[in-house]
């Protein structure tokens, strides 16, 4: 009996690059189940509908959802919409680790490709993405905010607007817990992103070989070279190393102070 292709999880912290990977999936032809996992299943756009049908009110252990704001999701809830995805599909998201969740996704035949990025660059991305997005649930604070009080409002988080937003460590903490896992595959965004965004043809076509053992479907490296990068509604730049030609000094002395040690473990030194 022929087994299953796997589903295939594509996770990250916002901004990290799930966006790219999602387009070299869609390239390859594998199908987008359209569903998420994230804490903002239950945030946003709809927020009293979205609580009503999703959030666990009284179930015994919820799943905890969220990078920035964590909610008690249906366990039962997330299951359905899961098993919705066709064999072979692939989801995105930005969820935290969790026992429960990895049980879920395995229970379920995924696997998980996680994207991680240099965290100086997903914070400064971070910071544009939330304040240009009318329907972020933090874009009425993070709009009136120049770029370096967005900066330093994302790495202490608190109380934004009513939610208890997590610090960006804690957040780094989060997604640094996936790694590691069994079913994990770790993708670096500068891997992936090829010489349009500041990277090499030799590691994007590394990366895409992974890709293709993960998921059993072959990545054209020649069609991901032409058609890969800047194709995401969500793109602003996607170029390495944007925080350090953005951010001013202090800025920027300040970022490098909480994320070193973060940087360091990912490999992300500067040369």
């Amino acid at each position: 009996m022929t087994q299953a292709p796997a589903r295939i999880f594509v996770n990250s912290l916002p901004k990290s690059g799930t966006n790219l990977v999602s387009r070299a999936f869609d390239l390859a032809g594998i199908p987008y189940g359209k569903v998420g996992i994230a804490g903002t299943l239950l945030l946003g756009n709809h927020y009293l509908v979205r609580q009503v049908l999703r959030r666990s009110f009284f179930g015994r252990a919820p799943l905890m959802l969220g990078l920035e704001v964590q909610m008690p999701v249906r366990r039962a809830w997330l299951d359905r919409r899961l098993a919705r995805v066709p064999a072979g599909g692939y989801v995105t998201g930005h969820a935290n680790w969790s026992m429960g969740l990895e049980n879920l996704l395995t229970a379920q035949g995924y696997r998980t490709a996680l994207v991680i990025r240099d965290p100086r660059d997903v914070l400064l991305s971070h910071g544009h993405y939330v304040a240009g997005t009318r329907n972020h649930f933090l874009n009425a604070t993070y709009s009136r905010l120049d770029l370096a009080a967005r900066t330093r409002l994302t790495l202490d988080g608190g109380p934004i607007d009513g939610l208890d937003v997590a610090p960006f460590t804690t957040m780094l903490e989060r997604i640094d817990r996936w790694i590691g896992r069994p079913w994990v595959e770790v993708i670096r965004f500068e891997d992936a992103v090829g010489p349009a965004g500041g990277g090499s043809l030799e590691r994007q076509r590394t990366v895409l070989e992974t890709l293709s053992k993960l998921t059993g479907r072959s990545f054209d490296p020649d069609l991901m070279e032409a058609k890969l990068y800047g194709q995401s509604h969500t793109f602003r730049k996607g170029r390495i190393g944007s925080a350090a030609e953005e951010l001013d000094p202090e800025t920027l002395s300040l970022v490098d102070a909480e994320l070193g040690p973060i940087r360091q473990k990912w490999g992300y030194t500067d040369e």
